[in-house]
């Protein structure tokens, strides 16, 4: 407030002195009988002495009306203040150039995620300060394997986990990954090869057994659902399938030993599960297998002081297991058996004899991401035609994030020391995933980033109707291949802004005294219209990362080598990546800037 007033109090005063200063020489002038030019040159001779001054009424009254002309000009001033940001009426949205990604891009291409032919984000989020979680929207055939996915990983300068559809990444990657050090897996749901198994009880959190069985049951439930179900269906006999299947779960978890503690065994359990409607009272394998936990339970609890540690951690699990169950066992045999047959139809799937070979062992490695001196490439091949076994890979991210991120709070920095990237390609098959949207918010402190690619905006907002504009507020990365899809060209371009344009408007009138007039205006257009981008050249994309201006650049074409962006003044920070750490920003030996 002192700042702004200084120079008004200022101009002021110097208003007081000068009309003080010419009051006075005019008097003075006048009453010795000066001719006018000799008043003008008193003026001027009393301008350039600052000591000049009167103190009689007129010099006095005369620095006041100075004073006040001062004043009224700064009120004209501000009543006149306009904000015109000439050439910015409508918008200021531009096209970036290839200088501005330069603070944001290692000279080191590898150490890059990178996006376009010129345009790469640094691996160092530190330094950036942008995340590398990134939305990668394109239509079939618009190059997000071949110009974004494997680029990327030929750089081999992270650990990598890739939803694989058709099994192409793998089958593309796998050597070159190998021949670089990577310890490299593929979880084959397409031709279901037991080369590597998953077996998603082995990740079971052991500080929070029970809650990361609920999870696992609510991730099985939710991505075997038919949509009128995940759209509001009779949730009573969803809710007890879940209820049973979390008791099934659990109870396998806390009373079998490693070789059995997987998904394979509880699907043995299910055959234990019986109901009858003619003798309700009567009590299958599993009555008895709960009947036993719970008299065990009560045991523990009258003198829980007379148990070991171990048992007394079974006890606790097998109470939440009968808690569990218990509702179950008090329904009518007819309602009992609709949950069984619900069940039994619900995990089909995992009856498959190769998939049951798959779930029952684990050898994909996820406890070793981040631990081992070998770098991890793990491929999820997904089969691009058919569903069925689609959920296992909801469960397998899961896992995945739970195992990681619980992992990383012992590490230095509570952060992966080398990042983990996940490709998530054809994201619509790979299922809801947990708390993704939560997930994105926080992986980035962790080390981890996803590229989450989709077809279609569609895609994602009908599988997270209330949490998409979440997950995309928390990429700081969006990379558009192109398409022809109405609802994700009308975003694009919203997200792209709109500039300021200038404009010639003609007009021609004949006859007699006919005229022609031109006037010239300004008004505000989409850098690009939803039309523009349907119809972007295959060649071209559209990147934005957050804080800069957007690019329109050419898409990486497969076996090019992307060029870094100029002058790069990146600062890393320090010991980013102990294995291999980022060079240096700034000119290279031969005095060129990279």
């Amino acid at each position: 407030m002192i700042r702004k007033a200084f120079p008004i109090i200022l101009t002021m005063l110097l208003g007081l002195w000068a009309g003080d200063v010419i009051t006075h020489a005019v008097t003075t002038s006048i009453a010795a009988g000066a001719a006018p030019d000799e008043t003008i040159n008193a003026v001027t001779a009393a301008l350039a002495d600052p000591t000049g001054i009167g103190l009689d009424q007129s010099s006095l009254l005369g620095g006041l009306a100075g004073m006040f002309l001062v004043g009224v000009a700064w009120l004209y001033k501000w009543s006149m203040r306009r904000n015109y940001r000439e050439g910015e009426e409508f918008g200021s949205a531009r096209w970036a150039k290839p200088e501005e990604m330069a603070p944001y891009t290692d000279k080191d291409r590898r150490q890059n995620l990178q996006m376009t032919a010129s345009e790469g984000l640094s691996l160092d989020t530190m330094a950036t300060r942008r995340n590398l979680n990134t939305i990668v929207i394109g239509g079939s055939g618009a190059g997000k394997t071949s110009g974004y996915v494997l680029p990327n990983i030929a750089n081999a300068s992270m650990d990598y986990v890739c939803t694989d559809p058709k099994g192409e990444l793998h089958d593309r990657c796998a050597q070159q990954l190998a021949d670089q050090g990577y310890e490299v897996h593929k979880l084959d749901l397409i031709d279901l090869t037991t080369a590597t198994t998953f077996n998603p009880l082995k990740y079971i959190d052991e500080d929070k057994a029970d809650v990361a069985i609920m999870r696992l049951v609510g991730n099985i439930i939710e991505n075997t659902n038919n949509p009128e179900a995940r759209n509001g269906g009779d949730q009573f006999w969803e809710k007890s399938e879940k209820s049973l299947l979390t008791a099934l779960i659990g109870y396998i978890y806390y009373t079998a030993d490693d070789t059995h503690r997987n998904l394979t065994s509880v699907l043995d359990l299910t055959d234990d599960l019986e109901a009858s409607e003619e003798d309700e009272t009567r009590m299958s394998e599993m009555d008895i297998k709960i009947q036993a936990a719970r008299e065990l339970v009560r045991e523990w609890e009258a003198n829980p002081d007379e148990w070991d540690e171990e048992t007394g951690r079974i006890a606790r699990g097998l109470k939440f297991v009968v808690s569990q169950y218990t509702p179950f066992s008090k329904g009518a045999g007819e309602t009992k058996k609709s949950i069984i047959i619900s069940i039994g139809v619900r995990l089909a799937p995992l009856q498959v004899v190769n998939v049951r070979r798959i779930l029952e062992t684990d050898n994909i490695g996820i406890d070793r991401i981040g631990t081992t001196g070998t770098r991890t490439a793990i491929f999820l091949a997904l089969p691009d035609e058919d569903r069925t076994f689609n959920f296992i890979a909801a469960i397998f991210y899961q896992c995945l994030f739970d195992n990681v991120i619980k992992r990383t709070r012992g590490m230095e920095g509570q952060a992966l020391p080398t990042p983990l990237h996940c490709f998530l390609d054809e994201f619509a098959n790979v299922g809801r995933i947990p708390n993704f949207d939560t997930l994105v918010s926080t992986i980035r402190s962790r080390n981890i980033s996803v590229s989450v690619i989709l077809q279609t905006m569609a895609q994602l907002k009908a599988m997270y109707e209330k949490q998409w504009e979440t997950i995309i507020g928390n990429c700081d990365n969006v990379l558009y291949l192109g398409g022809n899809e109405q609802t994700t060209t009308e975003w694009i371009s919203k997200q792209l802004g709109k500039a300021t344009i200038d404009m010639r408007d003609t007009s021609q009138s004949k006859g007699a005294s006919g005229s022609f007039t031109i006037s010239n205006r300004r008004t505000g257009r989409e850098l690009m219209t939803p039309d523009e981008l349907a119809q972007m050249d295959n060649a071209k994309c559209v990147y934005m990362l957050r804080g800069v201006h957007p690019f329109l650049s050419d898409k990486i074409r497969p076996g090019q080598q992307p060029r870094p962006a100029s002058r790069s003044t990146l600062k890393h920070s320090n010991g980013w990546n102990p294995r291999k750490p980022i060079g240096k920003i700034g000119k290279a030996k031969d005095g060129k800037t990279r």
